[in-house]
């Protein structure tokens, strides 16, 4: 899904940023990002990846922390390292063993 595509931005290991971001292509996190991201495709966590905040996305795979709120357009996939704490609105949700979720969870528009 989102590997296939090139990346628009990264915010590599160590980095730490603050802010908001809106990008027309796939962003990855492996640093630590609070504000909110904007993208009409895919966001990616890495698994040193933190994100704090709000993202609006079209896709979603994460593998690090998110905290805040996840809206996510299409499939969100929740990797066995991943996190999510907060609230999630996702069209289709796809969570591997071991992964975390803690808060509201909405699936294509219903809650669960």
């Amino acid at each position: 899904m989102a590997s296939e595509r090139p990346l628009a931005a990264i915010l590599g290991a160590g980095s730490d940023y603050s802010g908001d971001m809106k990008f027309e292509g796939r962003v990855r996190v492996d640093g630590t990002f609070r504000g909110r991201i904007f993208t009409e495709d895919a966001l990616e966590v890495g698994p040193g990846g933190f994100v704090d905040g709000e993202a609006d996305v079209l896709h979603a795979v994460i593998a690090g922390r998110v905290k805040g709120k996840l809206h996510v357009r299409e499939l969100l996939v929740v990797e066995s390292t991943g996190s999510i704490e907060g609230l999630v609105d996702a069209q289709l949700l796809e969570v591997r063993q071991g992964a975390s979720i803690s808060g509201q969870i909405r699936v294509a528009g219903q809650e669960r």
